[in-house]
């Protein structure tokens, strides 16, 4: 540091105050440059690997969601298909009681005694009102 100082010196005794100036000017602004140049590169790798980061983030949020949606979807078309069985199984077990004799001819009795029940409570009302 001495001597550079030391020969800084001498150059600015031997060409003068203006040439001194200038030249250190143009040694100041390359060295400027440089470490301009040497921020930039490193900003723009911070900034791809950034965006590289933020890229993958974003593929894998979406290929989350189109597997639970695949999933949900398979779920939902296992629920219908086994709603529509269970339905047609109840239709016809329904169909088929339905169409038995000994559960019609219990169903008229039930109804047969439910009227009369119906009758017999509305008589015993009306009497209790007299």
């Amino acid at each position: 540091l001495k001597t550079a100082t030391g020969a800084s010196y001498e150059k600015l005794r031997s060409d003068g105050m203006r040439a001194w100036v200038v030249e250190n000017s143009r040694i100041a602004a390359s060295m400027t440059a440089s470490a301009v140049r040497s921020v930039c590169v490193a900003a723009n790798g911070q900034c791809c690997r950034a965006v590289t980061a933020a890229s993958d983030a974003t593929k894998t949020c979406k290929e989350a969601v189109r597997s639970r949606m695949t999933a949900l979807l398979a779920t939902s078309k296992n629920t219908l298909e086994t709603a529509k069985v269970k339905a047609i199984k109840a239709s016809t077990t329904a169909k088929t009681i339905a169409k038995n004799g000994h559960v019609q001819a219990t169903a008229v009795g039930a109804a047969g005694g439910a009227a009369a029940v119906g009758a017999w409570r509305q008589e015993a009302i009306r009497k209790e009102r007299v």
